[in-house]
């Protein structure tokens, strides 16, 4: 569309309704807005200016009039600063400038000129810190989104403390792990909290006059039985560190209707405590969805029957017999056409609600059983042939020398051996040593006594007698 045509229309428009000009997707930029367009429009009876959608990289209230303005939309352009400088105070309610490039927020941006203003929509931008500055003047502010923003721990604690007013607060994915109990203290009329997608463990302390709270996308794990006496709508959904969930951590939340856990892929198992009194008694609405529970116990009989929607699809169900007490309520009938078999194989892709009770089997124990155990005793066989085996290694590799000092040497064979064995291979290697002893000894008296070298020693004689009455005893195993 061309301006000048554009132009006329805007006007025909404005002179229609006298309220609302909507300069949608219309690739304008601010000097078009300013130096052309509103020359044609009369802007200071516009309540509701459009300018979604354009090229705007600033907006100045001071280049036009804007008494009469209480909508102004520049969401989706390029801006990365507005002020309003130029009024002591406007009528504006409702400011959107999400999906811009604004970094940080000027204190002449929200400041005291706009103090009627009751939505805020700062989502997709790229601000990275909220000060105790920033929104201190709007104290009758209702709602306000910093969705989508990089803020990271960079909101200050007192942040919204002047937000009294404030009903609906949306932080879902500002990449915060940790929102400090003192940030919604003052938050009194508080309704309405997301806090989804933000990589938190635990649940932050929260207004107790909160009516619905989203924290799916998050890491937390575990919920520690939270008081919130008034919340209607609690929404739970992809949680990958949910693992099990028992209903009875929500027993503080007497007035939930609406409970909603999709997408959960780690979720295994849903359980309820033995438990005194109405355990959720107004809920209307269960969704489990996309999870991976496997079977529902008969103790959740109770809060299925109260729960007028309960939707069970795509979970890998395993129809067995602790599933067969939802076949035999009549009043639970709607629910198995929600509820399709992934295991066993013969019932696979069948609705529960196919499936004859007597064909809901589970395995018996001895099935089970008695594999494990031969498993066991062929173990058990195994560890004993190593061991027989490494002792009869062990016992085999006894054999090692003894040196004496003469540097004749003792050998043991083996050394379990009997004892007489052991002294008849002593007696063998002494006597090998003492021959050759008796032979050097000899050859050593000949040498020195000339002309007898036909003559025994007398001591050579002895010696031999007293080894050879000490080797018969070694023998019979009398010791010397």
């Amino acid at each position: 569309m061309s301006l000048g045509i554009f132009v006329v229309f805007a006007s025909i428009l404005s002179f229609v309704l006298g309220i609302m000009v909507n300069l949608t997707n219309n690739g304008l930029k601010k000097e078009d807005f300013f130096l052309k367009i509103q020359s044609t429009i009369i802007l200071s009876e516009v309540t509701d200016l459009i300018l979604r959608q354009n090229q705007f990289d600033s907006f100045l209230d001071c280049s036009t009039n804007l008494a009469s303005l209480t909508t102004l939309d520049l969401s989706q352009n390029h801006l990365q600063r507005f002020f309003f400088l130029c009024k002591d105070e406007y009528n504006l309610q409702v400011l959107n400038v999400s999906h811009n490039k604004l970094e940080y927020i000027d204190d002449n941006a929200l400041n005291d000129r706009i103090p009627k203003l009751k939505i805020l929509d700062l989502s997709s931008n790229k601000l990275s810190i909220v000060n105790e500055t920033m929104l201190e003047h709007l104290k009758i502010l209702e709602f306000l989104s910093l969705a989508d923003n990089p803020i990271g721990d960079g909101i200050h604690e007192n942040a919204f403390w002047m937000l009294s007013a404030l009903k609906h607060l949306d932080l879902r994915n500002v990449s915060s792990t940790f929102f400090s109990g003192e940030l919604f203290k003052k938050l009194i009329n508080l309704s309405i909290l997301d806090l989804s997608w933000n990589p938190i463990s635990m649940i932050p302390l929260l207004p107790t006059n909160l009516e619905e709270l989203d924290i799916s996308g998050t890491q937390i794990f575990q919920l520690n039985g939270f008081y919130l006496p008034r919340l209607r709508e609690l929404r739970m959904n992809n949680m990958p560190n949910l693992t099990k969930l028992a209903l009875n951590d929500l027993e503080n939340l007497t007035s939930l209707e609406i409970l909603s856990l999709v997408g959960c892929r780690n979720l295994v198992q849903l359980t309820v405590w033995p438990h005194h009194g109405l355990l959720l008694p107004r809920l209307q609405r269960l969704s489990i969805e996309n999870c991976a529970l496997e079977t529902l116990e008969s103790d959740l009989r109770l809060i299925l029957q109260r729960t007028a929607v309960v939707n069970l699809r795509n979970n890998p169900w395993k129809c067995d017999c602790r599933m067969q007490w939802l076949n035999t309520n009549n009043s639970l009938k709607e629910l198995n056409t929600e509820i399709k078999c992934s295991m066993p194989d013969r019932h696979r892709n069948k609705l529960l609600k196919e499936i004859p009770i007597y064909e809901l089997e589970c395995e018996s124990v001895s099935s089970i059983f008695y594999p494990i155990l031969w498993s066991g005793i062929t173990l058990l066989i195994v560890f004993v042939i190593l061991l027989s085996v490494f002792f009869a290694v062990k016992r085999q590799g006894g054999k090692w020398t003894v040196r004496r000092r003469n540097r004749d040497t003792v050998t043991y064979t083996n050394v379990v051996e009997s004892s007489n064995d052991l002294a008849r291979a002593a007696s063998r290697d002494i006597s090998t040593s003492e021959d050759r002893w008796y032979q050097r000894g000899s050859a050593l008296s000949v040498r020195e006594a000339p002309g007898c070298g036909d003559r025994k020693s007398p001591d050579i004689e002895d010696r031999r007698e007293r080894e050879s009455s000490r080797r018969s005893q070694l023998e019979v195993g009398i010791p010397s």
